[in-house]
């Protein structure tokens, strides 16, 4: 990694065993010990050595307080020593991803930190058995919520979601994720009534730490899902910060309508496709209708907003207004909410008002340190204006902060790629690809992994696996933007430039398609300098509004 990328990963693992917190704590005991002595001592009659003696035993006691703190962890199975980091480990391609921690090995794995968890779907128990896109998000949003705490390890929605529908022995699960503890439930949903049960597991026993039913009004759904993290961090005995308190315990809405509709547009959000984000707009602004104080309603829209944004779809300039305004109002509904700064320096990135949208990133960061979104669209808005030695960082730290994520270790690639790091290049290439298929064996119809994967295997030279993955994939989403782009790249890669300019000529029809991120992806760049190509972006300059 990078200077930055191995400071980033010391003060990780420094929070992680809690060595600023018990220094901290320590320097101010010792400091109220010494005035103490200092002010009992000499009435008591003691000799004045004796002062200097408590001074020096506090200077003594520092290093070894700091010292302990790093090798040894209290948790809920008493005193334990720390386990080590580690790398992050590869994985076979028949095999999810690992969280820190777990051995992809056939051999015993290294115990999890207790302090890690994997957040499973719950599981729908209402009378119809339709609400599983309720009951999904639920779970997504306590991911979410969790997502702030730095002395946390959560397992990615992607990792923990591959074990729905699927009977596994939590040991089973948290070997697999690295985790040491697993959050699973059950929703009821009926009427204006709904029940949530909930259990956390330890996957080191299978002993339960903590279990509770709600049964409350659908409109108290917002506050189950507080209470459910707030338990849960009591229960892995994890110490917060004020900060991170304030992330948890933010307002969410008492209107269950609203609720419901938020739920469909985090949903259609998350597929984050030229097809399904308009509906998901299209479902945040029925739920600010319904209740125009829901501040993640409003983040939601200039989120979904900036997402269209990103790749120019169906993206008007009322579009740009509404998406900076939702994301002040959710600013002044809520002053520390990380993810309505991160729409703004997206639509700020679009706009290219970089100075502007850097700062938004860092205040995005400094919100939340935790971001995974703030790092991972501060490196592509940093690899979309050229600024590459800028984006490795951000993706290595995108990349601690979610091992798994396919996304993050591409961006990672191809800004290795563009630095011209070819043997690291190869190296993350390789995992990436094994994270793809890890996806895709849980669910072959992934777009983004299709999308990626085609890309990838053509980069790692297996042009059939490419071939086969990108042809499912047009078939599957044939209007696609990002279909038809990421294909374009494959067989831009695999040197058939004919078929690769009809993609990218159907790609960036009607003027879809960020053409600061065309310039600079290392992908197409066989295609630079042949005017077929040339043409399509002088055509999508204009269209874009960037034409000089």
């Amino acid at each position: 990694m990078s200077d930055g990328g191995s400071k980033l990963s010391w003060i990780a693992e420094l929070r992680r065993r809690k060595v600023f917190r018990v220094a901290a704590v320590y320097l101010v005991a010792a400091w109220l010990a010494i005035q103490v002595a200092d002010a009992t001592f000499e009435p008591m009659g003691l000799p004045g050595w004796t002062l200097k003696l408590v001074i020096t035993l506090a200077a003594l006691g520092f290093p070894l307080a700091c010292g302990l703190a790093w090798a040894f962890d209290v948790t809920p199975r008493g005193i334990e020593r720390t386990p080590p980091a580690g790398p992050l480990p590869a994985v076979p391609s028949s095999m999810p991803p690992a969280g820190p921690g777990a051995d992809s090995g056939p051999g015993a794995a290294p115990p999890a930190p207790a302090e890690s968890v994997a957040i499973l779907p719950f599981a729908d128990m209402s009378p119809a058995r339709d609400q599983e896109y309720f009951c999904d998000g639920i779970a997504e949003e306590i991911i979410n919520s969790l997502c702030c705490i730095r002395d946390l390890r959560i397992a990615s929605r992607t990792s923990s979601f591959q074990f729905k529908h699927r009977s596994a022995d939590v040991r089973e699960i948290g070997r697999v994720l690295g985790v040491g503890a697993v959050l699973e439930g059950s929703v009821r949903k009926a009427g204006e009534r709904v029940r949530v049960t909930a259990q956390l597991v330890s996957t080191t026993d299978g002993y339960h730490l903590w279990s509770e039913s709600f049964d409350r009004e659908l409109s108290d759904v917002f506050a189950i899902q507080t209470e459910i993290a707030q338990k849960l961090v009591q229960a892995l005995r994890v110490t917060l910060s004020r900060q991170e308190r304030q992330l948890i315990e933010r307002r969410g809405t008492s209107n269950a309508e609203a609720y419901d509709l938020y739920l469909r547009g985090q949903h259609f959000l998350r597929d984050g496709t030229d097809i399904t984000l308009p509906r998901a707009v299209e479902m945040f602004r029925q739920a600010i209708a319904r209740d125009g104080r829901f501040a993640q309603a409003h983040a939601g829209l200039a989120n979904a907003q900036a997402i269209k944004g990103l790749w120019r779809i169906g993206m008007t300039e009322e579009d740009f207004e509404e998406a900076f305004a939702a994301s002040r109002r959710a600013l002044e509904l809520e002053p520390r909410m990380p993810e309505a700064v991160i729409a703004r320096a997206c639509l700020l990135s679009m706009q290219h008002r970089n100075e502007e949208a850097e700062r938004a990133f860092q205040e995005a960061l400094r919100l939340n340190p935790a971001s995974f979104d703030a790092y991972y669209l501060f490196g592509r808005h940093c690899f979309g204006s050229g600024a590459f030695e800028q984006a490795l960082p951000l993706f290595e730290a995108a990349v601690q902060l979610r091992a798994d994520d396919f996304q993050a270790l591409s961006m990672l690639c191809g800004t290795l790629e563009r630095l011209g790091r070819s043997e690291q290049m190869r190296e993350i290439s390789a995992r990436t690809m094994q994270a793809i298929e890890a996806r895709l064996s849980a669910d072959p119809d992934d777009s983004r992994a299709l999308q990626l994967g085609t890309v990838q295997a053509a980069k790692l030279g297996d042009f059939a696996r490419s071939r086969e993955l990108g042809e499912h994939l047009l078939r599957l989403r044939p209007d696609s933007f990002a279909s038809l782009y990421n294909a374009a790249c494959a067989w831009t890669v695999m040197a058939d430039r004919d078929r690769a300019l009809e993609l990218i000529d159907r790609a960036v029809m009607h003027g879809r398609g960020n053409l600061g991120w065309i310039e600079h992806d290392p992908d197409l760049d066989s295609l630079r300098g042949d005017p077929r190509f040339e043409a399509i972006v002088d055509r999508l300059r204009v269209t874009s509004g960037a034409a000089s």
